[in-house]
């Protein structure tokens, strides 16, 4: 059976005109009368007769109308779906980001889709880059912090360049460090002061990692704690010094001050995106990928 000849058929119950369906339908009337008759032949059973100019249904077909007239409506309700679609109105964005990007710097962007396009509904979830990368395929977009340096990307994505950040100690305003260096503080206060760590999973923590690891210094981790708010209260209590984005500090730095890292240049910290290559991309990712990238550094 085919639909299209069901389809076909509602239009011709509702107009009861073989001539009124080709015009409504923008077919000849041969090819109406063509696919009634198949539909006819499938069934085994007489679905009309005509009477004068017009067609009415036998029992048989007034019977299988009911069923034709299901998919109809679900024809319909799929091509409007379509259409919204194909007008950003409705639509999902999954999103996986570290919990820094998630935080700090998605929620503008987010307001800004859905101010655009009221009826997108978003799904983000927090992740370090491995497991970014582990749950890629139900993603449309994922958000790390870092290179993928001994991470392989499947050929179906890419990795999109997109903003830069500092990362930077932070002290209580009244710290010692913060009187001595007033611009940056050398490496070597990670092994000279007890240091709050972030998770092992963050991205902040490889960069500080990788640079004293560079200069030969050791720093013990004593405490650890989860996300850059954790960080800046542990720091505020007196427990020890931190580190955090830029970004993260640009709210609820009360108490609290920065300096750059190792040089006046600072440690740099590259955020990236891994996004489908374009074909692969929906609507929706590609509208909020273009956010995005408008506001790139």
């Amino acid at each position: 059976m085919n639909p299209q000849h069901l389809l076909t058929f509602t239009v011709v119950a509702r107009l009861k005109s073989i001539t009124l369906t080709a015009q409504q339908l923008n077919i000849g009337q041969p090819a109406v009368s063509g696919q009634l008759k198949l539909l006819q032949t499938f069934v085994g059973e007489p679905l009309y007769e005509r009477k004068g100019h017009k067609i009415e249904l036998t029992a048989v077909g007034l019977g299988l109308l009911e069923y034709a007239q299901k998919i109809d409506t679900c024809y319909t309700q799929a091509l409007e779906y379509v259409r919204s679609l194909q007008q950003i109105s409705t639509g999902v964005l999954r999103i996986g980001a570290t919990l820094t990007i998630a935080s700090f710097y998605l929620p503008n962007f987010l307001v800004e889709l859905q101010a655009k396009h009221a009826g997108v509904q978003v799904f983000m979830k927090t992740f370090d880059t491995s497991e970014t990368l582990h749950n890629l395929y139900n993603l449309d977009l994922g958000f790390i912090e870092g290179s993928l340096q001994g991470y392989e990307l499947p050929s179906n994505y890419e990795v999109i360049a997109w903003q830069q950040d500092e990362i930077v100690l932070i002290i209580p305003e009244n710290h010692p460090l913060a009187t001595e260096f007033k611009e940056y503080v050398p490496l070597e206060v990670f092994g000279q002061h007890q240091v709050i760590w972030r998770e092992a999973g963050s991205g902040a923590r490889h960069i500080i990692e990788q640079a004293l690891l560079n200069a030969g210094i050791h720093a013990p981790i004593n405490i650890e704690v989860t996300g850059v708010s954790a960080v800046k209260e542990s720091v505020r209590a007196g427990l020890g010094i931190g580190f955090s984005s830029v970004m993260a500090l640009k709210n609820e730095n009360a108490g609290l001050v920065a300096r750059s890292i190792g040089s006046a240049r600072g440690l740099v910290w590259q955020l990236n995106i891994i996004a489908p290559k374009e074909t692969l991309q929906s609507r929706v990712t590609q509208a909020f990928l273009a956010l995005c990238m408008d506001h790139k550094q």
